[in-house]
């Protein structure tokens, strides 16, 4: 920010008065930009907004100076934005391109106002979603640490590669993406590891009751055993790779959902990622090839074990901690 005096050169230039309502000529301050636009505002409201202003307003000035002339080193639309934010007019639609832009200004002015309006637009799920890294880096270098963690739930949903370059990236150190990687990691591990946990899967109530009994679609009873006949399965219901006992295995089925379900979770590690209906129509249709495994009741099982499967899986990502670093 210099005051117009100070360079001949930049006041010869010409320049062009912003759009309404910046453009009244009786206001008592003149913002001009970088690209040469004058906006014609009120003291008092750019006081109030900003302890830089406030500060500035109260020194005194050389008579043969234009005092109502300020010029800032931020582009007209940067400072459109700004303004907009500290008038009591509707708020402007800031585009992702403006975010680190306008956090620098707020920065450097003190203006808490654009501060914080920009602050709540990162944090809405349209922005969240569809600009993640950008907002995470930004939030890690600001330090704000609730849209940095938000940033990075939502990343689990996404393939992180597709969205590696943004100009954020210069915004804060590499440590804060390194922590983003790390955290994606423990998710992961966090994620899988329930299909690892006997107790997890010997649960039986994630249909609202409580049994001994593992559900049927879950297991083949092979036998011949005791108190088991000779049993004629169909050609594709296989033993899984484990044993509930001695006479009883997890079926195929089960172990197939739980290889799928792995690899899902290894590139978006979130709940929604069993909730793939291609995936449960798939487990339901392999489970019922069986006659004698199969149970009217399998469908309704199997949504809802997977529906319990998603929920431990968030539920066990909430306990992954976020490293805020910038």
């Amino acid at each position: 920010m210099t005051d117009a005096a100070e360079d001949g050169t930049s006041s010869a230039a010409q320049v062009t008065v912003a759009s309404p309502p910046f453009d009244n000529p009786d206001a008592d301050l003149i913002i001009r930009t970088l690209d040469h636009v004058d906006f014609h505002v009120y003291k008092i409201i750019l006081t109030h907004a900003s302890s830089v202003f406030a500060d500035m307003a109260a020194l005194p000035t050389a008579p043969d100076t234009d005092s109502r002339v300020v010029e800032v080193t931020e582009s007209s639309v940067v400072w459109d934005c700004i303004l907009r934010i500290c008038y009591p007019t509707v708020l402007p639609a800031i585009v992702p391109d403006q975010l680190w832009p306008l956090l620098e200004a707020a920065k450097k002015y003190d203006m808490a106002c654009v501060r914080n309006t920009v602050v709540k637009e990162m944090s809405t799920p349209r922005m969240l979603e569809q600009e993640t890294l950008r907002v995470y880096m930004l939030a890690c270098s600001y330090g704000f640490n609730d849209v940095a963690a938000a940033a990075a739930r939502v990343s689990l949903r996404q393939t992180l590669e597709a969205r590696s370059s943004v100009p954020e990236l210069r915004s804060a150190t590499s440590a804060a993406y390194f922590n983003l990687l790390q955290y994606r990691q423990e998710c992961v591990k966090a994620a899988i590891s329930i299909a690892e946990d006997e107790r997890f899967l010997l649960n039986n109530r994630w249909d609202g009751m409580v049994s001994e009994e593992v559900p049927d679609w879950i297991v083949r009873r092979s036998g011949p055993g005791p108190g088991v006949p000779e049993q004629h399965h169909h050609a594709d219901c296989a033993q899984g790779t484990a044993y509930v006992t001695k006479y009883t295995s997890y079926r195929s089925t089960f172990d197939d959902y739980m290889a799928q379900s792995t690899e899902r979770l290894k590139a978006h590690p979130h709940g929604d990622a069993v909730l793939d209906p291609v995936l449960i129509a798939t487990t339901v249709q392999a489970a019922a090839l069986c006659s004698i495994c199969r149970k009217d009741s399998d469908a309704s099982e199997i949504s809802h074990f997977i529906k319990f499967h998603a929920a431990q899986i968030d539920a066990a990502i909430a306990k992954v901690v976020l490293v805020v670093e910038s």
